[in-house]
């Protein structure tokens, strides 16, 4: 066992850390960042999304390329320029002593990032487990969940592909029973978008998954009106959170979800290859894990953790990723994320032709917006704006919901949607 070789840490690697932390808090960057913070620190948050003067200033904590306005940040998010600095010098650091860094110098760090993930998102520090994206968090559930031939698990055509080919693999070789909806989106109608799914229930239902937030338009999910109507139920919810930490506030534990995934890589703009997942502490035990661990009925939330060596910088440049969202201000980044695609949307509603597909009140959306032109293809689209006009986005059609993803991200300007939207017109006028 790995335990047995164990080295106390050493003052002079105890130093070497201490050293390049240091200098990750004293660069230009991140002290001026926190200057202009400060500077606006009694702001209100509605008030400050609007304020271009000190959003131009964050953007200056990003490491942009001019040519291009990148609206696809529903994929990926690019890290701001503290966060990449923190990546490349654990990255330096790790690679002077590999072996000792992954097994022992970084390891009370990782329990210390477990913590403040479990702060972030409402769950008690026993129940996170530290995974590479939401697809490695779900499958880990879809894949150890206990169940039987007969058994059915609700979801919708519209989940996340790749979390939908996992239950087809179960359904395919032990006989589970996948019972299949289509969300009825966009919605402002909680109650219809929960019916849609409790309406279908039956005394052979197991499992419901749920997407937190819809990856395709945005579309909010009432998740804890479904947690509250199953409370006194045996039914499960695995409910999928990609898009949630450091977009919108939540608690898992309080909402009532005994599985959820997540990505770092999206909204906290932490390295990619990095997410969690939470199971609730009573629900551990019987969840087998994807890849072996050495017991796999632990109650410990570390056994879904035992993927051999991995690249152990990236989880600690989270703590960076981390420091960055507090600093900001999680009420002040949820509320521009909101103002710029509401900016967005309801001025692309405004152009004959144009469809708008998201919910544009907070509480029914996030930070994800869908649009579509009347006469042409959203891959039409999307290649238009890509190639005449230097504007990533994402177009698709898939189970229902076609159209043109937009997903602004904090450092965007106003005028940089205006750019989409006269792209927009042009495309929509010359069709």
């Amino acid at each position: 066992m790995l335990k047995n070789y164990s080295t106390k840490p050493h003052a002079l690697l105890n130093q070497r850390i201490s050293l390049v932390e240091e200098k990750i808090d004293n660069s230009k960057t991140w002290q001026s960042l926190k200057n202009i913070v400060e500077l606006y620190s009694d702001d209100d948050p509605s008030g400050l999304a609007q304020n271009e003067d000190f959003w131009r200033e964050v953007s200056k904590s990003y490491s942009l390329y001019e040519n291009f306005i990148n609206l696809n940040h529903g994929s990926i998010n690019p890290m701001p320029i503290p966060v990449a600095d923190a990546l490349m010098a654990y990255t330096h650091l790790s690679n002077e002593l590999p072996g000792y860094w992954f097994f022992e110098g970084f390891q009370g760090q990782k329990e210390k990032i477990r913590q403040r993930l479990a702060t972030l998102v409402g769950v008690s520090v026993e129940e996170l487990s530290l995974q590479r994206n939401t697809s490695t968090a779900m499958e880990t559930v879809i894949m150890g969940l206990p169940l039987n031939r007969g058994d059915e698990i609700i979801l919708s055509r519209q989940d996340y592909p790749t979390l939908n080919y996992a239950w087809r693999q179960r359904e395919k070789y032990e006989g589970i029973v996948l019972k299949w909806i289509d969300v009825p989106m966009p919605s402002t109608d909680n109650q219809k978008l929960a019916r849609a799914y409790l309406d279908v229930l039956s005394n052979k239902t197991k499992v419901i998954q749920v997407m937190h937030l819809f990856n395709w338009n945005g579309q909010l999910m009432p998740l804890r009106e479904i947690c509250q109507h199953l409370k006194d139920s045996s039914i499960e919810i695995l409910g999928d959170g990609a898009h949630i930490p450091a977009h919108l506030k939540v608690s898992v534990n309080e909402m009532g979800i005994d599985y959820w995934g997540a990505s770092l890589h999206k909204w906290l703009s932490a390295p990619i290859g990095t997410g969690i997942l939470t199971v609730k502490k009573d629900k551990i035990q019987k969840v087998k894990p994807m890849m072996a661990s050495e017991h796999p009925d632990s109650e410990d939330i570390r056994k879904f953790e035992t993927i051999g060596i991995y690249n152990s910088s990236l989880e600690m440049t989270v703590h960076r990723a981390l420091d960055y969202l507090e600093l900001l201000g999680l009420d002040n980044k949820t509320s521009r994320l909101q103002y710029l695609k509401n900016y967005a949307l309801q001025k692309l509603s405004e152009i004959k032709g144009v469809q708008i597909h998201t919910p544009l009140e907070g509480e029914f959306s996030g930070a994800l917006g869908l649009f579509s032109i009347e006469g042409i293809s959203p891959s039409e689209v999307q290649e238009k704006l890509f190639k005449n006009y230097q504007i990533y986005t994402v177009g698709f059609e898939y189970s229902g919901l076609n159209g043109v993803r937009i997903s602004p991200n904090i450092y965007h300007s106003t005028s940089d949607l205006d750019k989409l939207v006269e792209a927009v017109f042009t495309i929509s006028k010359n069709k």
